[in-house]
């Protein structure tokens, strides 16, 4: 005689193949979870080093404007950086590029960097303008941008008495306070990263 089956192991069997179906399901679901988790993480490591490239190169240009500022106030050339101010609102051109004297309402000049769909060459000047500083050359493996940081640099306060003017600015007139605003790119344009600092020479 042939042997009967059992209804008992037909639902044996199927419940078997549940099991390792959802077993398997399970596995799939925490796999495609691990590899998520792991392209998250490169993801953020590489935007923090983007972030990071942007913030140094936008220190160097904080730097380099220091150092032009810095010099320029020691000259006694009335043509120099700082000999002659731009009217309130405006900023300076050919020797005095880059040296903004904010206007008494409405936003900085810089704020357009600050919006990541606007051009951040239509202000201030490259890192090296004027002090003829140069980037170092990358190697091709190394992590570092080679878009040229830039600067602006706003006088705060009032020119003091013939600090503006042909004459020659008084030896003892306070010099004016000067704020720095620079930006710096990582290896793509959009991440960018900006800085202040305020000197008086």
């Amino acid at each position: 005689m042939l042997a009967r089956r059992l209804p008992g192991r037909r639902k044996s069997g199927a419940a078997t193949l549940l099991i390792c179906a959802t077993m398997l399901l399970l596995v799939v679901l925490i796999a495609a979870g691990t590899l998520h988790m792991l392209l998250s993480a490169r993801q953020l490591a590489a935007m923090q080093l983007e972030r990071e490239i942007a913030f140094r190169a936008a220190e160097v240009a904080l730097l380099d404007a220091e150092s032009d500022l810095l010099a320029a106030a020691t000259s006694q050339d009335m043509m120099d950086r700082l000999g002659i101010w731009p009217a309130p609102g405006h900023c300076g051109s050919g020797q005095q590029a880059g040296v903004c004297r904010p206007a008494v309402t409405g936003p900085p000049v810089w704020q357009p960097w600050l919006l990541a769909d606007t051009s951040a060459d239509a202000v201030g000047v490259p890192f090296g303008r004027f002090t003829g500083a140069t980037p170092p050359v990358l190697p091709a493996d190394a992590a570092g941008t080679r878009e040229l940081p830039r600067y602006v640099a706003e006088i705060l306060e009032e020119a003091p008495s013939g600090y503006s003017t042909a004459e020659a600015p008084s030896a003892t007139a306070p010099a004016p306070r000067i704020r720095i605003t620079a930006i710096g790119f990582g290896r793509s344009r959009a991440v960018r990263a900006v800085v202040q600092s305020v000197i008086q020479p």
